[in-house]
């Protein structure tokens, strides 16, 4: 049974997922930036943001996710070797190759090489 604590968060939750897939890209932005910086569970942000990458998703939500890798990085002084791999790969890419540099600046920053 989950505490009340625990049902808040998981509405919020709720209520960040369905912003996100909202039509309404400003409410998107500020549901996937909620996330990354009020979320608790990394692991769960990172499946998040590599969705966003993966979907047919709006370039500025592509673009956010992108960026929020690297806040994640900071924020936890952790992240998975996939978000680095995906950093990596988009690298080369004309649109997001930039952030994903700067993402992958902040990750190198702040996250030890065993928090990878």
């Amino acid at each position: 049974m989950m505490t009340s604590e625990e049902q808040d968060l998981e509405n919020w939750r709720l209520a960040m997922m369905t912003d996100l897939e909202s039509s309404d890209i400003e409410l998107a932005t500020r549901a996937l930036l909620a996330l990354a910086y009020d979320d608790s569970d990394r692991r769960r942000v990172e499946v998040v943001l590599l969705d966003c990458l993966s979907r047919d998703a709006d370039f500025q939500i592509q673009a956010l996710a992108v960026t929020c890798m690297g806040h994640l990085g900071r924020i936890h002084r952790a992240i998975s070797v996939d978000v680095v791999h995906r950093l990596e790969g988009l690298l080369e890419d004309s649109a997001l190759g930039g952030r994903a540099e700067d993402a992958l600046d902040d990750i190198r920053a702040f996250v030890k090489m065993g928090n990878v």
